[in-house]
C-alpha cells in the first residue's frame, strides 16, 4: 500500500505536511468504518476541530461525500493493479473530504467576517464541491479501468509491461515521455498507469518494449 501522503503544496510547511498526513490517516479510517454523516461526523469532530475545521463544515463534508459511490464497481477478482487502484482512490477520497471540509470553512469564517449568513455561504460552497466531487469520482472510475487493463496485460506478458502512447497535437508531454517505456503492473509508476495519467489520457499498456527503460 502505498503511504498515505499527499505531495506538499507550494508554501505548505512540513509541519503542516505532517498534520495533514496524520489527518488523512484517520479520515481513511473513519471512511471504511462509518457509513452514515453522523457517525462520519462524530468519528472526526476532535481531530478536525484541532485542524481548525467546525462541525458544519465537516458534517457538510461527510454528507456530501457520503452522497456519492461508496466504492467503483469491481469486474471480478481484482490483481494487483486494481488492488492498487483500490487503495490509492480511497486516499483520495480522503483528501477530497479534508479539502472539502476546509474550503467550506473558510466560506463560513468569509461569510461571518462580513456579517453575512452562512447558510448561504455553505450551500455556495457545497454547489462548488458537488462539481469537484464528480470529478473525484469521474477520476477513481478511470483509475479502476485503467488498472483492470494492466492487470489484463499482466495476465499474459508477466509483471513487466510497455507503454504505448497516441501520438498527436493533444498527446501531453508526460504521455509522450513515457511513450515505448516499461513500466511494472504491481508497482505504477509516478505519473500513474497508462490510461489513467490524466482525464482524457488515452495510453495503454501492452508488451514490454525490449531493452526499454522503466518508469520511475
Amino acid at each position: 500500500m502505498p503511504p498515505a501522503t499527499q505531495a506538499q503544496a507550494p508554501g505548505q510547511a512540513p509541519h503542516q505536511q505532517q498534520d495533514d498526513d496524520g489527518l488523512l490517516a484517520l479520515i481513511v479510517a473513519a471512511l471504511a468504518a462509518n457509513t452514515t454523516a453522523q457517525a462520519l461526523t462524530k468519528a472526526l469532530s476532535v481531530p478536525f476541530k484541532a485542524a481548525g475545521i467546525g462541525g458544519t463544515a465537516l458534517a457538510s463534508a461527510a454528507a456530501l461525500v457520503l452522497s456519492g459511490p461508496r466504492d467503483i464497481p469491481l469486474k471480478g477478482p481484482p490483481g494487483p493493479a486494481v488492488r492498487w487502484a483500490v487503495r490509492h482512490n480511497l486516499l483520495r477520497k480522503a483528501s477530497f473530504f479534508l479539502n472539502a471540509a476546509r474550503r467550506t470553512q473558510q466560506a463560513i469564517k468569509a461569510a461571518r467576517s462580513q456579517d453575512q449568513p452562512a447558510t448561504a455561504a455553505i450551500r455556495t460552497a457545497l454547489a462548488a464541491e458537488k462539481t469537484y466531487l464528480g470529478q473525484h469520482v469521474a477520476a477513481s472510475a478511470q483509475r479502476v479501468q485503467a488498472a483492470s487493463a494492466v492487470d489484463g496485460m499482466a495476465a499474459k506478458h508477466g509483471d513487466l509491461l510497455g507503454w504505448n502512447t497516441v501520438k498527436d497535437s493533444r498527446t501531453t508531454a508526460e504521455c509522450y515521455e513515457a511513450a515505448g517505456k516499461n513500466f511494472h503492473a504491481a508497482r505504477p509508476p509516478a505519473i500513474g498507469f497508462p490510461g489513467a495519467t490524466h482525464p482524457n489520457c488515452r495510453c495503454y499498456p501492452g508488451p514490454p518494449h525490449p531493452g526499454a527503460k522503466v518508469l520511475p
